[in-house]
């Protein structure tokens, strides 16, 4: 077993130089796929643990292993991308890895490399495939190849494990919110926008929603905080991403009373101990609707 240190020191590093931390690998078809380091709590080598078959929705669930004393749901890339899974055997490593506070082992061949990118190396191509956040170019063996940043948000909505819909609302939210103030949200992943939109039009809030962190900026800048009653963030983004939003925000003097909600699938320790070191009001996994509609009601009130 191999720990990947994911400690509150390299994030800051990483932040500061406004690059991501991906831990690059193969998939069982030697596809070239990778994951932000923040998301990974360690690689486990698959055979140095217990594996068992269990009853699964989902067919990209390979069974459950026991990590660290817990059960930890096996998911085979392989399945969810659309190739035929390996059997267990033929998967050296396990990324191990926390989703919105689930304990998650993802399959794979065996690693590459830890790179780091900026915002401008990675391109969003989400809109062409829903299962791809990012494509880049990575070295391997001296040549430079094309790795995929996959969708981990689309990966649980496929598997069940994130609650969507209107039946989810309609449990959750209780009461319309205060309209007096605008909640602005940034927010670059398609599938966890709509929950946001879904989720504010079924509040009857008044908000802004913006693909990346840097337009969400550029509205303040622009148009004031006058109005603005909860700025809420992912962590993951394009151009100025959730640590840089938060700094900006909590680092200026015509903001700082602006209270800042991150709203992550990385719902590490680690990550949220970074969070509350910048100054997050509040720090919730992402389309965790009862939680979101709990801190919004903390900070802009119903009616």
């Amino acid at each position: 077993m191999s720990e990947i240190s994911d400690t509150v020191e390299q994030l800051t590093q990483a932040h500061l130089r406004n690059v991501q931390q991906l831990a690059v690998f193969y998939t069982g078809h030697d596809d070239i796929y990778a994951i932000n380091i923040a998301k990974v709590k360690a690689f486990i080598i698959t055979e140095e643990i217990m594996v068992s078959s269990t009853p699964a929705e989902s067919e990209v669930i390979s069974g459950i292993a026991t990590i660290r004393g817990e059960p930890i749901t096996l998911i085979n890339l392989d399945k969810w991308i659309g190739h035929n899974a390996l059997p267990i055997k033929d998967y050296k490593l396990i990324i191990y890895c926390e989703y919105n506070h689930r304990k998650v082992g993802f399959l794979i061949k065996d690693m590459i490399n830890i790179v780091e990118k900026t915002t401008d190396e990675l391109n969003n191509t989400e809109e062409q495939n829903k299962k791809i956040t990012y494509t880049t170019y990575v070295d391997v063996k001296g040549e430079s190849m094309l790795c995929t940043v996959f969708n981990a948000e689309q990966l649980l909505v496929d598997i069940g494990w994130m609650e969507t819909g209107s039946d989810v609302l309609d449990k959750y939210v209780r009461h319309p919110v205060d309209r007096k103030k605008v909640i602005l949200a940034a927010e670059d992943s398609a599938v966890a926008r709509k929950v946001l939109i879904d989720f504010f039009e079924k509040a009857n809030a008044k908000y802004e929603i913006f693909p990346n962190g840097k337009e969400l900026l550029n509205r303040l800048e622009e148009a004031g905080a006058k109005d603005i009653g909860l700025v809420i963030s992912d962590i993951e983004m394009p151009e100025t991403d959730g640590y840089q939003v938060l700094q900006a925000i909590k680092d200026n003097s015509k903001y700082a009373s602006i209270p800042v909600v991150i709203n992550s699938s990385m719902t590490t320790a680690a990550v949220k101990h970074k969070m509350e070191l910048l100054g997050a009001d509040d720090f919730i996994g992402k389309t965790d609707i009862p939680s979101l509609y709990d801190v919004v009601v903390k900070h802009i009130g119903t009616v």
